[in-house]
């Protein structure tokens, strides 16, 4: 399996990577995307109201809890009816369905997309959500990055933002924007000209036993992912974790940076501009951190 196209009643032609194994559309498992009926195929002409990432290791979803509560909250702000059955037990029964048990595959990444299932109305404002779940292959790479700063458009710093789905479309602007450039990634930035998020995730400055991050409020995105990093740089005892804003200018400042997301992993960088970092002390935090989520079992 690859890309699959569909087309809608209206003539619009659209494609959807179908490359895992099996996928979950709103409880029903299909081997393929085509065997699933047009009206859930419908769903995806419209945008979806959230995407999360889940992690699995050895085909048990890591931290099961944050991201279930992760996924309520968004569905609550995104204004939509959330089905009864939507319980931590069931999301974990969804998940397991399709989760790869090939062995030799240690990690894969679980994409949940939510949807409308109605267009909203005066009448009927409030839709109920259905989801769509696909198993992923997890492809991180080893080799350190650099990186380059996108400036032609800012994220909005506040709370909204904080959603994975607002501003998306910026950070594959962003990605492509590094690939004409002939860069592995872009840092975005906010309206108040500080640093925001990367287009491989949440962004780590090292400086000798410190490490700052982005806070909320400049409009990073609350993922499971980043949470879990700055938990587990809290309870080490070789460096402190600060969230503050950061400025352009400190990231020249820094020995190292690191950016992580489950979808990308931990990626060290060895340049930005004219400065060259090292990636020892990125290498043993991704190891101690990647041990720690395996033990978590």
């Amino acid at each position: 399996m690859g890309k699959s196209y569909f087309r809608l009643k209206a003539g619009t032609w659209f494609f959807i990577n179908t490359s895992a194994q099996m996928i979950n559309f709103d409880g029903i498992c299909y081997q393929k995307l085509s065997d699933a009926p047009n009206q859930l195929i419908y769903h995806f002409s419209k945008l979806p109201i959230h995407t999360h990432h889940s992690l699995a290791f050895d085909s048990k979803l890591i931290q099961l809890e944050a991201n279930y509560f992760s996924i309520m909250a968004a569905l609550r702000r995104s204004r939509v009816k959330i089905p009864m059955k939507y319980t931590l037990e069931y999301f974990q029964d969804q998940a397991e369905m399709i989760i790869d048990n090939n062995k030799t595959t240690k990690y894969s990444l679980i994409l949940v997309q939510f949807y409308r299932n109605n267009i909203p109305t005066k009448q009927l404002p409030i839709c109920k959500s259905i989801f769509y779940m696909q198993n992923l292959k997890v492809r991180w790479k080893n080799e350190a990055i650099s990186l380059i700063l996108y400036k032609d458009h800012s994220i909005l710093a506040g709370t909204y933002s904080n959603l994975f789905q607002t501003n998306e479309p910026l950070r594959k602007l962003a990605e492509v924007f590094a690939f004409e450039n002939n860069f592995e990634a872009s840092l975005l930035i906010n309206n108040e000209k500080k640093i925001v998020e990367s287009t491989r995730g949440a962004v780590f400055l090292i400086f000798d036993n410190k490490i700052h991050t982005p806070p909320l409020s400049s409009g990073v995105v609350n993922s499971v992912g980043r949470k879990a990093m700055i938990n587990f740089i809290s309870k080490n005892n070789s460096y402190k974790i600060a969230e503050q804003v950061i400025p352009v200018f400190d990231l020249q400042r820094a020995d190292e940076i690191f950016l992580f997301s489950f979808q990308h992993g931990l990626t060290k960088v060895f340049k930005f501009r004219k400065k060259e970092f090292s990636v020892n002390k990125s290498k043993r935090i991704e190891g101690l951190f990647f041990d720690d989520l395996r033990n978590q079992f």
